[in-house]
């Protein structure tokens, strides 16, 4: 039987969604675990702290800190110290503004879970050179890298982002397609072809981004593409993608 595991969804008391939705929907996709992540703008992480230390073979977490904080690398370490987070989330632009906070990420063991709003292809120096410096980053590439679909469908600047496939820590998340286009997203499909090439089978995970995706029929209609064998993947690498990948990233340690 093949396991999903979404490696990318919204839950909160203030924005999106309770976490007994989350778990609803989860349990009709045959998911059996989930990667929760902080919405922006909020920097309150203990409700998805609650719910990761409450059931942490279900529910891994990320956080988020406020970047701009002069207490920002403390409000990390203390985050990461408490034993509950496996990650954190930051947009590129931390990367260029606080590599002091990036750093202190990466010395702390934490899983950068990276958001590119404006696309990821300006932004692939800056992340090259400090992927260089730190071979030991884990860093997952979020909604496909945020991609202009103006450029589709040749995508010549955004490949640039396949270059980072070179460093062994960098996984590319097929996930947020519904953002850049409807259903079924063709669009995107030599993207994540070109994806699979670059990074092989074992560095592909997918997300949900429930619920930005919508609501419980959105979210099984993007997991049917990727179960029944809709989006441009080789038939034996979808149970990686499906699972066996996110699980190995963000659940090996609780089994």
């Amino acid at each position: 039987m093949m396991e999903i595991v979404d490696a990318y969804a919204h839950c909160g008391l203030n924005k999106y969604t309770p976490i007994e939705d989350v778990r609803a929907v989860m349990k009709t996709a045959g998911v059996s675990c989930a990667v929760l992540v902080q919405h922006m703008g909020e920097f309150d992480n203990s409700y998805i702290a609650d719910i990761a230390a409450s059931d942490p073979t279900c529910f891994a977490g990320v956080f988020l800190v406020d970047s701009s904080s002069v207490t920002a690398v403390e409000d990390l370490k203390k985050e990461a110290r408490s034993g509950v987070f496996k990650g954190i989330r930051f947009t590129v632009d931390v990367f260029k503004n606080s590599p002091q906070l990036c750093q202190a990420a990466v010395d702390e063991g934490l899983i950068i879970v990276l958001y590119a709003p404006d696309g990821i292809a300006e932004h692939v120096e800056i992340l090259d050179a400090f992927l260089n410096l730190n071979p030991s980053c884990r860093l997952v590439i979020t909604h496909l890298g945020n991609p202009d679909l103006g450029e589709g469908p040749g995508f010549e600047s955004y490949k640039s982002v396949f270059t980072l496939a070179r460093y062994a820590g960098v996984y590319y998340q097929v996930s947020g397609m519904k953002m850049f286009c409807p259903y079924p997203h063709r669009e995107l499909y030599s993207l994540i072809g070109e994806a699979v090439e670059a990074f092989g089978v074992s560095r592909l995970v997918w997300g949900s981004n429930y619920p930005v995706v919508g609501d419980d029929e959105d979210y099984m209609k993007d997991l049917h593409l990727l179960r029944e064998k809709k989006l441009p993947l080789p038939e034996q690498t979808i149970k990686e993608i499906a699972g066996n990948n996110a699980h190995r990233l963000w659940f090996s340690d609780t089994n």
